[in-house]
């Protein structure tokens, strides 16, 4: 990007700043729409927010953002409210006019939009939002806005959650939105027993590092769950999220709700409409900063398995095996798949494998079969799953590790290591232009392996 005297400042106000991940979006589609401009952080105390906007004004600063703990307060600061901001009772976003800046909540437009993404209909529907905090207020004013049937709003205090159903109600003119405590949600199940709910996790809890805490772990309320959100994207998967999905419903995080937050503040800057091929390219670098995980890709007999074991330890990451885990799923082996239905049928099961285990996996070491990146669709999805890490074996180191094997018809019969160096010939290329890093591993000691890998994922990180 070239700074000129043309270019537009764009900010964030915030408390702290360090972590966040806006410049990434904003810069991003500066970038990929040619539009001249540049987005950066500015750590802002509580005490100087009003003369941070009105000198971000003076210096003809576009737009900007704020975050916690401003999105209140800084509305003593602006010369109008957009009514979504006002009902929520927070601003994130302050476009600028022509007497100072006007203030939007795309936190709740954003959620909406990540919601349509997803096929997700809140219309007639019945709705559970887990907490009461700034979160959760969006969260309520944007279920009552898409016509939900009944929201009941559940916190471990009642009386957060009374005056958000109050003001909700009050704002619409129905009564819609119930508060509960937390502990009497098996009384709402029993009440509505024939129904299931469309849950929102807006708490902090199960933010990482607290990768297991869960507001509600009891599995019988998981039952009773048609589609969980969790506003929280890292871990990608919260407990939550794993809780909903193990019975059965669909299950999704906050981070098309952060993209699309931005988006929208984007367009209201620029006034301009942002395409979904555009939003998906943010979305794919939005997952490459936060994902984790590990992608093990080579021949047969390249270590994938032993080397991942031991990969999976040092990092303290889970390990999965695609071609174990499609068995377990198909109840038969990759063999018999082959037989009864094909190399091609094998091949799209992959391609679905992958598309499923990309929506949850973090901080996994993932282990792939030899033919798996043969396919572009499958490389596409191993890319945006995380780090690909070639583990590149001589041919003859392959006919020696896989002698004696008899599952493998590649080897055998007479000329194995003649056909093994055709087959690697055809398949080297194709690991190398997939891979982030080629890792060399005939003659290497494990450790020696695991350790070069695990360097290269902890300065990426």
């Amino acid at each position: 990007m070239e700074i000129n005297g043309k270019t537009r400042l764009l900010g964030l106000l915030g408390d702290p700043v360090q972590h966040t991940l806006s410049p990434l979006i904003h810069n991003t589609l500066s970038d990929i729409l040619g539009i001249n401009e540049v987005y950066v952080p500015f750590h802002t105390h509580k005490e100087g927010l009003a003369d941070a906007v009105k000198g971000a004004f003076e210096l003809n600063i576009l737009g900007m953002n704020a975050t916690v703990p401003h999105k209140n307060e800084i509305m003593a600061s602006l010369v109008d409210i957009d009514e979504g901001a006002a009902a929520i009772g927070a601003v994130n976003t302050l476009v600028r006019t022509a007497n100072g800046y006007k203030g939007y909540n795309t936190d709740m437009m954003g959620l909406s939009r990540e919601l349509e993404s997803y096929g997700v209909e809140l219309d007639s529907k019945r709705v559970i939002i887990l907490g009461a905090g700034g979160a959760a207020r969006a969260v309520a004013y944007m279920c009552m806005n898409k016509g939900a049937d009944k929201v009941y709003i559940l916190n471990r205090t009642i009386e957060k959650a009374q005056t958000i159903a109050e003001d909700m109600n009050g704002h619409f003119g129905r009564e819609t939105m119930t508060a509960m405590r937390l502990g009497d949600y098996g009384q709402l199940l029993q009440e509505n027993v024939d129904d299931k709910f469309v849950v929102f996790q807006s708490t902090s809890i199960g933010l990482a590092p607290n990768n297991e805490a869960v507001v509600i772990d009891d599995p019988h309320f998981y039952d009773r769950v048609s589609v969980g959100i969790d506003l929280i994207y890292n871990p990608f998967e919260t407990k939550f999220m794993k809780l909903c999905r193990q019975a059965g419903a669909l299950a999704y995080n906050g981070l098309r709700m952060l993209l699309y937050q931005g988006i929208i503040a984007y367009e209201l800057w620029n006034d301009i409409s942002i395409s979904e091929d555009v939003a998906d390219i943010v979305y794919d670098r939005l997952l490459q900063s936060i994902r984790e995980n590990v992608i093990l890709i080579g021949f047969m007999g390249c270590g994938k398995t032993t080397v991942g074991e031991a990969l999976a330890r040092k990092l303290n990451f889970d390990l999965l095996d695609v071609d174990s885990y499609i068995e377990d799923k198909a109840g038969c082996s990759i063999k018999q798949i082959f037989a009864d239905k094909g190399e091609e049928y094998f091949r799209q099961l992959e391609t679905d494998t992958l598309k499923e285990l990309n929506s949850r996996l973090s901080h996994t070491v993932i282990s792939t079969g030899g033919g798996l990146p043969m396919r572009q669709a499958n490389v596409d999805e191993l890319r945006r799953m995380g780090r690909i890490i070639y583990l590149d074996v001589k041919p003859e180191e392959v006919v020696r590790r896989l002698a004696g094997d008899t599952t493998r018809p590649l080897l055998q019969g007479e000329n194995v290591d003649q056909r093994v160096r055709k087959l690697m010939g055809q398949r080297g290329p194709v690991y190398e232009a997939a891979a982030d890093i080629i890792v060399p591993v005939t003659g290497i000691e494990i450790d020696e392996i695991v350790q070069e890998i695990s360097s290269y994922i902890e300065g990426g990180r």
